[in-house]
């Protein structure tokens, strides 16, 4: 199975490579991205398609709160870090 940044991938280079398929992809996201993937987006899954332009700029956020602390991100990492007395 891809991840979702592949898929996203897969999505860009079809639009970027298909001028009637970034059409569809701004004005029906659901249907095109089941086009070019065969995945269907659940109807609960909300889909924004923006093109940005020499004059706009699209950041994506991550949803609020959901930035792991250091800690979390040291735990999650798993291995050991080397240290002056590991050798």
């Amino acid at each position: 199975m891809k991840t979702v940044v592949e898929i996203e991938d897969m999505i860009r280079v079809k639009a970027d490579e298909d001028e009637a398929f970034r059409g569809r992809l701004i004005e029906d996201p659901r249907e095109a991205i089941k086009e070019a993937t065969g995945l269907t987006v659940p109807q609960g899954f909300s889909i924004n398609v923006h093109e940005e332009s020499a004059t706009e700029f699209h950041l994506v956020l991550p949803p609020a709160g959901s930035r792991l602390s250091d800690e979390e991100l040291r735990g999650a990492s798993g291995g050991i870090a080397p240290t002056d007395d590991s050798y």
